[in-house]
C-alpha cells in the first residue's frame, strides 16, 4: 500500500455496509484500494465517484444525459489518480452541472458499489468492458440555480423526480436500478 491510497483505504474501511451488495462490494473495493494503478483508467477495475445531487425538498435528483450510455444518469467520473473520492464527486458534479453551490449532506458515502461498464467508444477510441469501483456521495442544491451542462460527456442536465430516474435506468441501464433505489430509500428514510 502506498501513502497515496491511504485516504481511499480509510474511506472504504470506515464505510458500514448495509445489505449483501455492499458487503460484497466493500470487500472488492478494499482489495483494489491498495494499488495506485486502480486510481487510473489503466486498470480493468478502477475507482470512480458519483454525486447524487438532490433538491431542497428531497424529491428530485439532478441528472445528466450521458452521451456514452445514451441515458439520463447520476453525475460522476473517474478518480484519475485522486484518492479523495469526495473531492472527485464534488468536482464532477460542478463540472457536469455548472452549479457553484453544492451542500454536502454527509461526509461519508451514502452508497458504495461495483458497476459493470460495457465496451464502448470514447473520443474515437475503443474502451473494453471494465468495472467502476464507485463511492456515491449525497449533495443538495437549489433547484432554481442556473444549470449549464459540460459538453464533452453530457448532452443535457435537468432535475427529475426520483421515480423518473429509476424508470430511465430500467430502460437503459438496469444494473444501476437497485443502486438508485437503495440511495433513494436511504434519503426517504432519513427524511422521516
Amino acid at each position: 500500500m502506498s501513502q497515496k491510497t491511504q485516504p481511499l483505504l480509510n474511506l472504504i474501511e470506515n464505510f458500514r455496509p448495509d445489505g449483501e451488495q455492499e458487503i460484497v462490494d466493500r470487500e472488492l473495493l478494499l482489495k483494489f484500494a491498495h494499488d495506485e494503478i486502480n486510481l487510473t483508467r489503466e486498470s480493468e477495475a478502477h475507482f470512480t465517484a458519483s454525486a447524487f445531487v438532490i433538491n431542497q425538498t428531497h424529491d428530485k435528483v439532478l441528472a445528466i444525459y450521458h452521451v456514452i450510455y445514451q441515458s439520463w444518469a447520476w453525475m460522476g467520473g473517474h478518480a484519475d489518480s485522486n484518492a479523495d473520492l469526495l473531492q472527485v464527486a464534488e468536482q464532477e458534479a460542478r463540472e457536469e452541472s455548472g452549479l457553484t453551490k453544492l451542500k454536502l449532506l454527509k461526509p461519508a458515502p451514502i452508497s458504495i458499489e461495483s458497476v459493470a461498464v460495457a465496451p464502448h467508444m470514447r473520443r474515437g477510441k475503443y474502451v473494453p468492458a471494465h468495472a467502476h469501483l464507485n463511492a456515491t456521495f449525497l449533495f443538495e442544491a437549489d433547484e432554481t440555480d442556473e444549470l449549464q451542462h459540460e459538453l464533452i460527456a453530457t448532452d443535457g442536465v435537468r432535475w427529475m423526480p426520483f421515480d423518473e430516474l429509476v424508470s430511465e435506468a430500467k430502460l437503459h441501464d438496469p444494473y444501476v436500478v437497485p443502486i438508485y433505489e437503495k440511495i433513494i430509500s436511504r434519503i426517504e428514510k432519513e427524511d422521516k
